[in-house]
């Protein structure tokens, strides 16, 4: 299984490289985001809206978006995401932002490109101090379920380290991807049409980065130290599931699921690291350009 994991990465790999040799990168993903205005929020769903059947499966609330391929964010509260995010978009307020914690409570659906569309951003509520239950439920069913999702974006504000809060969310976000990756691989064993399961991917995005120290070295210290800690408390968790059925270690497995940590602020003028954030998407995704 991991020579199999590795393979389907390097595939991946290649096969957007082949598609970015007729397209320098910037303008890859800025042909997938030069129109703004075109981008609009397409639907919600709600907690109240999640219902679990006798058997103890989950009614489908998420919308069909023609099948669109799909990135959900997710972060501590006040981590910044809304306005990191509103940047990607190149919109001011299309993603609601708010000084008070836990203002998002749904999961809100975001169209990139004029109808009928290139990609979907999904908003999930923040998690912390004021996260509710029925909200983590919302995020965990969309998640473990929805076939559209190509990677999940978490942010870290670099004025703040990483807590508890955050290594039980990377530790709880990191386990429900190895379930739904050794599902997929058990539902393909079991049909003797054995094929890659699909690898959703985790990808650290540092906010304000305006916070760091002013000097390079020691700013590149404080990202490196976000870096380890959140590896480490994805291998970590790892090590609780079991991954030796599928033939991959936990470190090796952690290193697959979750990316090096981007670097961001939308503080300054003109934002940094904003088009790197869009390739990021872009990549995911794997569209064509």
């Amino acid at each position: 299984m991991s020579s199999l994991l590795y393979r389907h990465v390097l595939t991946r790999t290649s096969s957007i490289l082949t598609i970015k040799r007729h397209l320098s990168a910037a303008e890859f993903s800025a042909q997938i985001f030069k129109d703004p205005q075109s981008a609009e929020q397409v639907h919600s769903s709600h907690a109240a809206q999640l219902k679990v059947d006798d058997d103890g499966t989950q009614s489908d609330v998420f919308p069909p978006l023609k099948g669109l391929p799909e990135v959900i964010i997710t972060g501590r509260a006040n981590s910044g995401k809304s306005s990191l995010f509103n940047a990607v978009l190149g919109r001011k307020d299309l993603i609601a932002t708010s000084s008070k914690a836990g203002k998002t409570r749904r999961l809100d659906f975001f169209r990139v490109g004029a109808a009928p569309g290139k990609l979907i951003l999904v908003d999930s509520p923040g998690y912390g101090n004021r996260g509710r239950p029925e909200w983590g439920l919302l995020f965990n069913s969309y998640v473990k379920n929805r076939q559209e999702l190509k990677r999940v974006y978490i942010t870290f504000n670099a004025k703040h380290p990483i807590n508890d809060r955050d290594q039980r969310m990377l530790a709880h976000l990191s386990r429900t991807l190895f379930e739904v990756l050794s599902t997929n691989w058990a539902t393909s064993s079991e049909s003797g049409h054995l094929h890659l399961p699909r690898i959703t991917q985790i990808q650290p995005v540092i906010t304000k980065a305006d916070y760091l120290p002013s000097t390079t070295a020691e700013a590149q210290l404080v990202i490196d130290r976000f870096k380890k800690e959140i590896h480490s408390a994805i291998r970590l968790s790892l090590e609780d599931s079991e991954t030796g059925r599928l033939g991959i270690s936990s470190e090796k497995l952690a290193k697959l699921m979750c990316l090096s940590p981007l670097v961001t602020t939308v503080r300054l003028n003109p934002p940094f690291g904003i088009e790197s954030v869009r390739r990021n998407i872009v990549e995911a995704c794997n569209l064509p350009g």
